[in-house]
């Protein structure tokens, strides 16, 4: 009785089929053009494309159709590129902020003022004063020891851009023009057994301004980083869903770089907006959560699949290389 196993010219018949996996190739050499075969390999002899630079990076992030090639940048020229949009944005603001601080007149506004002194970090004045002039509100009252930020507030919500409140111990200098920019100086800085003029103590407190203003920003810029990769992270879920729904198989590193150059044209308007508020802070807000998720849905739509297909298990698939079941 002759074996049918042997009229086989390979013997196994699973031998003659092979490796699946060996017959389709590498999957990232054909699915993934920024993960096989080197960076930008399509899969052919195509020669690889280099990732765009910092400049390349920015002009790209407004195509979203474009952004395969952003998935070529490393982490850290992203980080990096992150960094010098931040730095912009921080610097722009920072320039608008001295400047406006320039257009207040301070010998006009001192000749406006009532004669004050200030002792051992102590304001005396004889009565409160009060200076309304189109968007300038100055306040100095003795019956307050310090303003706090919700008290300036109140008088931004009321149109007010440039408000000073003196107290006692304290002057609260708020600037409405950029998303409530406040200072604050404690006279005890001046010393003890010290009194000063209004004029001297007015030309005192502007340095003190200067340099709060200095060491603020840079908080700013550590934040404007921070949040930035925050608020990306909360748009890779966003990424994911939409991934999900277009049963599109993708890396989570790739749908976080989308999340981080989608985000880029709002953030960009929103520091040009900073610099002349006129639009509702919530109603700006949803426009920019909008359109970053539609530039994701663009961006996802044309990102080529580079996240593996789970290995099949079943009779005749490979345990291991060139192997089934024997």
């Amino acid at each position: 009785m002759d074996n049918n196993y042997n009229q086989q010219p390979n013997g196994s018949p699973y031998q003659q089929q092979g490796n699946p996996y060996q017959q389709q190739g590498n999957f990232y050499q054909q699915r993934a053009p920024y993960m096989g075969g080197g960076p930008g390999n399509y899969g052919g002899n195509a020669e690889p494309r280099k990732a765009p630079n910092i400049f390349q990076q920015f002009v790209l992030s407004f195509v979203p159709t474009k952004y395969d090639r952003l998935m070529k940048v490393k982490v850290g020229s992203m980080v990096l590129f992150v960094t010098l949009l931040a730095f912009a944005a921080t610097v722009i603001s920072f320039i608008n902020h001295m400047i406006s601080l320039k257009f207040i007149d301070v010998n006009a506004l001192v000749d406006r003022l009532p004669d004050f002194t200030i002792t051992d970090g102590d304001l005396e004045i004889e009565e409160d004063f009060l200076y309304e002039d189109g968007d300038m509100y100055v306040y100095i009252t003795k019956d307050v020891a310090e303003f706090t930020y919700g008290d300036a507030a109140k008088k931004a919500a009321e149109g007010y851009r440039d408000i000073i409140l003196v107290g006692r111990n304290q002057i609260y200098f708020m600037q409405n023009r950029e998303q409530l920019r406040y200072q604050s100086v404690g006279f005890k800085i001046f010393g003890r057994n010290k009194q000063l003029s209004k004029k001297r103590a007015l030309d005192a407190v502007m340095p003190y301004l200067m340099a709060e203003s200095v060491v603020l920003y840079i908080f700013i810029f550590l934040g404007r980083i921070f949040g930035y990769f925050l608020f990306a992270a909360v748009y890779l879920l966003f990424a994911m869903l939409i991934a999900s729904i277009m049963k599109k198989r993708l890396e989570t590193g790739v749908l976080f770089r989308t999340a981080v150059y989608a985000k880029v044209l709002m953030f960009v308007a929103a520091m040009i907006l900073g610099l002349i508020p006129f639009m509702n802070a919530f109603v700006f807000f949803l426009l920019r959560v909008v359109v970053t998720i539609s530039f994701m849905v663009f961006a996802i739509a044309k990102l080529p699949e580079n996240k593996p297909v789970p290995m099949p298990m079943g009779p005749g698939m490979g345990i291991g290389p060139g192997q089934g079941w024997q």
